[in-house]
């Protein structure tokens, strides 16, 4: 006589068990990640005209529908976002470089902003640290632009905050 056993499904859900030592870690990325941000913002002194000195932050913790982005920069030159894995809750940033500004521009503003990424995640003990937080799309995408137009143009919101740097002096 042939027994039949049920089998079990297991339910899958967005959220994560975060261990203790994935929150430190986390911390470390975030740190570089608002790190990374400020200069981001610094390099943007430079230029003349507004729009190229003008930028949006993103907050998406305060919006529902993300679940997997945390924070985001986005400028006319790059966009960088912090966002988390939902297989084990690390955070990870990312680096997308927009065609048009490397096209106009050329890449030296775009190469000072992964020097310092890089500085801010290297592992200066030689452990793993957060080098792996790391990642750079060496594509242009012609997308940042319309993305960060689009959010110029639909304004602030709850999440979304928007701000224009001063020029620096000469």
């Amino acid at each position: 006589m042939k027994t039949q056993t049920k089998r079990t499904t297991q339910t899958k859900t967005q959220f994560v068990a975060i261990t203790n030592d994935v929150q430190l870690v986390n911390k470390e990325v975030e740190k570089a990640y608002t790190l990374m941000v400020q200069k981001a913002v610094s390099l943007l002194t430079k230029f003349d005209v507004n729009k190229f000195r003008t930028y949006c932050e993103m907050e998406h913790t305060k919006n529902e529908q993300n679940t997997n982005l945390v924070k985001e920069f986005l400028c006319y030159f790059y966009n960088i976002t912090l966002s988390m894995s939902p297989k084990d809750g690390r955070f990870y940033i990312f680096v997308d470089f927009g065609q048009e500004a490397l096209e106009k521009f050329g890449s030296n503003l775009t190469n000072q902003l992964l020097r310092y990424a890089y500085e801010v995640t290297q592992s200066n003990d030689n452990t793993d640290g957060i080098e792996y937080a790391l990642r750079v799309n060496f594509l242009p995408s012609e997308q940042n632009h319309n993305f960060f137009y689009r959010r110029i143009a639909e304004g602030e919101t709850d999440y979304v905050s928007i701000a224009t740097v001063e020029k620096e002096a000469a």
